[in-house]
């Protein structure tokens, strides 16, 4: 049995016997777990209010040799997020962020990139709950980007050939970039606009990106959120199951 001691943030939990509960963390050290807090149901639990959704905390669980599960042993809240879940746009984007990290992760594979852009995800959604559709994007950009799953958006699949800055670019059905001679202008349009923004995410954290997202026009905003939704849809091959607003 090994002792495992990482930072985590925790993403959801569900009720388990009479006394215990499930909870699924992000950790930096050891990539998605499931774990058992047992007795943290009770009310003088010592976990206290460490496993709410959404915080940040020091993780120490205890681990066995081809089982999933993991029991915990210590958590301490670094920081509390408590307050967004009264906010519902915010609270809404974290259940986002939940489903699809709990998708795309594979259990018990570090992943530090993953864990510092979620962390810095929910951070934003912190600072200003107002910017969650352009968080989200970034978000979802960076899911897609750090699976391997999203197209590179500035040189044309076909002929090899960069892109202009102010071009408008094709993806075709196996979402690969086309320019507009080699895509006969045929599939999903991306204005120049939308993929300047999209590739903004590569230099940007989500705060700085928010602020440049948001000069969007609504056309293409709706035009990026399109974007990332048919690639997720592409991955998942279904719908994310959590509905968030749409963009505006």
């Amino acid at each position: 049995m090994a002792l495992v001691t990482t930072e985590a943030i925790v993403l959801r939990s569900y009720n388990l016997a009479e006394a215990d509960r499930i909870v699924v963390c992000l950790t930096r050290g050891a990539g998605l777990v499931r774990a058992v807090a047992r007795g943290a149901r009770r009310m003088k639990s010592r976990f206290g209010a460490a496993l709410e959704p959404f915080s940040f905390i020091s993780l120490v669980f205890y681990e066995k040799e081809n089982r999933e599960l993991v029991t915990i042993s210590q958590a301490e809240i670094l920081k509390s997020n408590f307050d967004l879940a009264s906010e519902p746009d915010a609270a809404q984007a974290l259940a986002y962020i939940a489903e699809l990290v709990g998708d795309f992760a594979p259990p018990h594979e570090a992943n530090d990139k993953l864990y510092r852009m979620v962390k810095a995800s929910v951070e934003a959604l912190a600072s200003s709950s107002d910017t969650s559709n352009q968080v989200m994007r970034y978000f979802e950009v960076w899911l897609l980007r750090l699976a391997g799953l999203f197209p590179e958006l500035e040189t044309c699949a076909e002929c090899n050939n960069h892109f202009h800055d102010d071009e408008s670019i094709y993806l075709d059905a196996d979402a690969r970039t086309r320019c507009h001679r080699c895509g006969g202008r045929f599939g999903t349009v991306l204005s120049p606009a939308t993929r300047r923004t999209v590739i903004a995410t590569k230099k940007l954290g989500p705060r700085e990106f928010a602020d440049v997202a948001d000069k969007l026009s609504a056309e293409d905003q709706t035009q990026f959120a399109e974007l990332t939704h048919r690639l997720l849809v592409r991955a998942l091959e279904r719908r994310p199951r959590t509905a968030i607003a749409p963009a505006h």
